[in-house]
């Protein structure tokens, strides 16, 4: 146990270890891409020590909030591991690429540090256990994120804008999920997801739990109609685009699908939601990409696609299509980083990502050409790469599915499909091929070696996994697969040849319509509406909607008429319980109550009557003190010599607040009651209906049968845990330590008020016109 505890925070925070040393530690800055790849390396190292021991399914690090359900947990199995794998593996890549990329300086440095921090945050998302911990993680990625996008906002101005929006987009789906997180955690007892998967939670649970999680994994994973964020966050630098938004963050969301997918699978809501939404996306994603002319701009939307695919497969929901995502998770992961790698490199030899002005780069970088072929005809689906073999396993998938579903995944998947073939196509052909279209083409400069190494073996592992996927299969996926308990059935051998099948004879249509459609449309984008990359302006003008919206409240109500607030709070607070006033149980006896307390009570009504007759501001303050202290003398007839106490302070301060507020204020001699003759009336009204709504609440009180385990508990608990006899005290001291903390404080401002009015000059007398 020990091993894997100490293995396990190893692998999830040696990367933020070095962001930590390279930002505080003089003379990291030199070696600080060396420094983040080794951690990396030391994450990966420590993934496959845990994979070979094979350790246990959760770790127990600490119980942080136990009452709660809240603990500090890890899961070590073959999928949690893989994915830690591939995290830190295309971390590692991407650091040592920062370090060619970026010119020596701080800006190096914060990239290369914060990416660290993002990387042990997004290894918590992969391999925490409890549902609460993956939520603080998941904040993390998104709050990094942000800061990583606007990288450049010393000279891009759209980048301050596009990480303020992908943070709005990813934390306002965030709150929704936390709230089914909380639901989840409530409803079934147990916020671990190990013992969630064991035993899935009913029907109806599962329902409203989805419902809630769907928002937080819709907008990570860039799903319509929250794609609009993904090609904006394109305003980083293309080190942070190949990590953050092709391989890592925006994969959360289908990760955390994965993981949700035995305790959730069942629900009608996942079908239903997943598949349709993640097949416009995918749609929308190729058509988008085949508009572009920028290649970074043209990867986004492929990722945008590839993302609506994996959300496609996960939708159906078959133990197949799960094998098919988790295969197509890793094939994705490898050559999408790939290929905005080199996007990253074509752009620092050429100061250049317009298609329409590439063009020969094979001459100037024959070896990185012949790794970008690779990974886009792994993108593409062709034999024999990783994507292949995904898309072979989605596409049987597809046609294994039934009804609705099955002709709408299929229509998604093959039209996105022949798309990614299109692109795919362009991509590497405009870049590559043909003759130099411009200045800035035929100027490049070879890379180096170093450079491109990084590419080079994803690249390698692309096409390694395809030659080697029967190893692959039964290493890596399999054990992974079989980890989500309703996938176990879709173990199997993987193979780049079945024979002559269905998906092998729609596999090679799609390849062969989407290569014709490039040769015919050649490299100039494609022509269409522009609707979809109006999505965040209409996000900004929603944005600004807000803006106007609050302005114009804060205009009107800044200066209303303090009665309006206090007539909105009454409203508020009672409008629930005077709509249940008809169905309430009364049972209130008039001789119940004692003589003295009649008589207090006697004495609060006289009181209020006053307030309301008097014109002496000070003498209403002094009635209004009269029924608070009449209050604490009830508190003492029924012996609760607590409350009396507090009672009393409160009123102390109070009244000596009031009295010393009362002398600062301008005199007035307008009457007491408004000239309006409209306000009496609705005032009048207003308060009645208040006094009897809390009236029936209260009497109602008395006949709901009295539940005496959380007494039972403090009467038995109070002794043992805070060695105390006084109930309330221990309530006030131990239980509601914070709320005290707060109350005090409360009383300090107050205090501090008080002595502000006391050392405050006499206002000047202003009289009322008459």
């Amino acid at each position: 146990m020990i091993p894997d505890l100490t293995l396990s925070l190893l692998l999830i925070f040696s990367p933020a270890l070095a962001g930590v040393l390279v930002i505080f530690v003089p003379g990291t800055g030199a070696i600080a891409h060396w420094l983040g790849a080794a951690a990396s390396a030391v994450s990966v190292f420590c993934a496959i020590q845990l994979g070979l021991v094979g350790g246990s399914e959760t770790v127990l690090a600490a119980q942080w909030v136990k009452a709660l359900e809240i603990d500090i947990s890890f899961r070590i199995n073959p999928l949690t591991l893989s994915l830690a794998g591939m995290v830190a593996g295309i971390g590692a890549i991407i650091l040592h690429y920062c370090g060619h990329y970026f010119a020596p300086g701080q800006k190096r440095d914060r990239v290369i540090a914060t990416l660290s921090l993002f990387e042990s945050a997004m290894l918590g998302v992969v391999l925490s256990d409890n549902l609460y911990l993956i939520f603080i993680f998941w904040e993390l990625t998104g709050l990094c994120s942000f800061f990583l996008i606007a990288t450049d906002s010393d000279k891009d101005p759209d980048a301050p804008l596009a990480a303020k929006q992908a943070l709005l987009v990813t934390v306002g789906g965030g709150l929704p999920m936390l709230i089914g997180f909380i639901y989840l955690a409530s409803m079934t007892g147990t916020a671990s997801l190990a013992q969630l998967a064991a035993n899935p939670p009913p029907p109806d649970i599962a329902l409203v739990a989805l419902a809630f999680i769907l928002p937080g994994v819709l907008t990570k994973s860039a799903q319509f109609p929250f794609h609009f964020w993904l090609p904006g966050a394109m305003a980083a630098p293309t080190p942070i685009s190949a990590y953050l938004h092709s391989a890592t963050m925006v994969k959360a969301g289908v990760i955390l699908l994965l993981f949700l997918y035995p305790v959730l699978g069942e629900s009608w809501l996942w079908h239903t939601a997943l598949i349709p939404l993640g097949a416009v996306t995918m749609l929308w994603g190729s058509f988008q990409a085949l508009r572009q002319d920028d290649i970074k701009i043209l990867m986004a939307w492929s990722t945008v696609a590839q993302l609506g695919l994996l959300v496609t497969a996960i939708g159906i929901g078959s133990p197949l299509s799960i094998r098919g995502a988790v295969m197509h998770l890793f094939a994705h992961a490898f050559f999408k980083a790939a290929l905005f790698l080199v996007v990253g490199i074509v752009y620092h030899e050429t100061h250049t990502r317009l298609l329409s002005k590439l063009g020969g780069m094979r001459t100037v970088m024959p070896l990185l050409a012949v790794a970008c072929a690779a990974c886009a005809a792994s993108m593409a689906g062709a034999p024999p790469f990783a994507g292949f073999l995904s898309k072979e396993i989605i596409l049987e998938a597809g046609f294994g599915s039934w009804g609705w579903a099955r002709i709408v995944s299929l229509a998604a998947i093959t039209l996105g499909s022949i798309g990614t073939v299109w692109y795919s196509a362009r991509f590497y052909i405009g870049i590559f091929e043909g003759e130099q279209r411009s200045d800035d083409a035929r100027h490049a400069h070879k890379p180096a070696v170093s450079f491109e190494s990084g590419t080079v073996f994803l690249a390698l592992l692309t096409v390694g996994i395809g030659f080697a996927a029967g190893w692959f299969g039964d290493t890596i996926l399999n054990p992974a697969v079989t980890t989500l308990s309703r996938a176990e059935a879709a173990a199997g051998h993987l193979a780049l040849w079945h024979g002559v099948n269905v998906p092998l004879i729609t596999s090679i249509t799609i390849l062969s319509a989407g290569f014709l459609l490039h040769r015919r449309a050649g490299l100039k984008p494609l022509a269409g509406s522009g609707f979809g990359t109006d999505a965040s302006v209409l996000f900004e003008q929603f944005q600004d909607g807000c803006k106007s919206v609050g302005s114009w409240l804060n205009r009107y109500l800044s200066a209303a008429n303090p009665s309006w607030y206090f007539a909105a709070a009454i409203i508020a607070g009672f409008a629930g319980a005077i709509v249940g006033i008809p169905s309430y149980p009364y049972e209130f006896s008039m001789g119940e109550l004692p003589i003295a307390a009649w008589m207090v009570i006697a004495v609060q009504a006289l009181s209020i009557a006053g307030i309301f007759s008097v014109r002496s501001r000070l003498a209403r303050a002094l009635l209004l003190s009269a029924v608070g202290f009449s209050t604490a003398v009830l508190y003492r007839i029924f012996r609760a010599p607590d409350l009396v106490l507090t009672q009393v302070l409160v009123e102390i301060l109070l009244t000596v607040f009031l009295v010393l507020s009362i002398r600062f204020l301008p005199r007035s001699t307008g009457t007491v009651w408004p000239r309006n003759p409209v306000a009496i009336p609705a005032r009048t009204l207003l308060s009645l209906a208040a006094g009897a709504g809390a009236a029936a609440v209260a009497l109602a009180m008395f006949a709901i049968p009295r539940d005496t385990r959380l007494a039972d508990y403090f009467f038995r608990a109070a002794p043992e845990i805070s060695q105390g006899n006084n109930i309330v005290n221990v309530i006030i001291v131990d239980v509601r330590g914070i709320d005290t903390l707060m109350e005090v404080m409360v009383i300090v401002v107050a205090v501090l008020g008080v002595a502000g009015l006391i050392r405050h000059r006499e206002l000047p007398v202003e009289e009322t016109p008459e």
